[in-house]
């Protein structure tokens, strides 16, 4: 607790908050728009819609927020080279788990304000009937595990490369990747794709009523499988980041 404490005490004026709020926003933005353009023949679409939203703008955008975190919360030990200083004090694993949970932190609240934000957007565009709350706290379950992913992958690579542009520059192309891949399929087995995976609405569109249709996915075998793999890579990135911040302090 005392490591954690001090972690959001050396990030306390960097303004990291600022900055996810001002990438969220861009977000956020977009989905408005979107909500404008739902299908007006049947108003009970618009709370699928912002459920299969989500996901998309997610798989688009999250890998750079979450590169920008990664860096933000590991580019002040980079900059003081107090690396090998806070190894006397603390040990290295110690280190990494307090910037893991402050990461996690973060991530949860990201989450957090993004559902509750569609869920304020349903209600003020009057959507007919009621969200389905079992679907949106899965989602927020789902998105989170996606996020908390990549900030470990990204983590990893900021605490290991002195230059910050590298980790950004993996986020930037892993926000192009999650673009690609989302025409291919909804589903994907890299960290980067696993919102696609874990998007619980698909869509229908009638080239001949010109007509979008959103409906509750059925998960084949194989895209349960990918969605298993964001928890996978969750176990995946949280020891090899360890054991190599560790091996890199001693």
């Amino acid at each position: 607790m005392i490591t954690l404490k001090t972690e959001f005490q050396k990030i306390k004026r960097r303004k990291i908050g600022l900055t996810i709020f001002a990438l969220l926003g861009m977000q956020f933005a977009w989905i408005l728009w979107t909500a404008k353009s739902a299908n007006e023949k049947d108003p009970t679409q618009g709370w699928l819609n912002l459920l299969h939203t989500l996901p998309l703008l997610n798989v688009i955008m999250m890998p750079t927020i979450m590169a920008v975190l990664a860096s933000r919360l590991s580019d002040l030990e980079h900059k003081g080279n107090t690396y090998k200083l806070l190894r006397t004090l603390r040990r290295p694993g110690i280190l990494f788990n307090a910037k893991v949970l402050c990461g996690l932190l973060y991530t949860g609240i990201i989450s957090v304000i993004q559902v509750s934000f569609l869920l304020a957007l349903g209600y003020s565009q009057h959507y007919a009937g009621a969200p389905d709350m079992y679907y949106y706290m899965l989602t927020f379950i789902l998105e989170f595990a996606c996020c908390f992913s990549l900030y470990l992958l990204q983590l990893n690579l900021s605490l290991l490369f002195f230059n910050q542009m590298i980790p950004l520059v993996v986020g930037l192309c892993g926000s192009l990747l999650g673009l690609v891949l989302m025409y291919i399929k909804m589903y994907s087995f890299l960290p980067w794709g696993g919102f696609l995976s874990c998007a619980l609405v698909g869509m229908d569109w009638n080239v001949e009523t010109r007509v979008v249709t959103y409906f509750y996915r059925e998960h084949s075998t194989v895209e349960l499988c990918a969605v298993g793999m964001v928890f996978i890579w969750i176990v995946i990135f949280y020891v090899t980041g360890r054991i190599a911040f560790t091996r890199k302090e001693v």
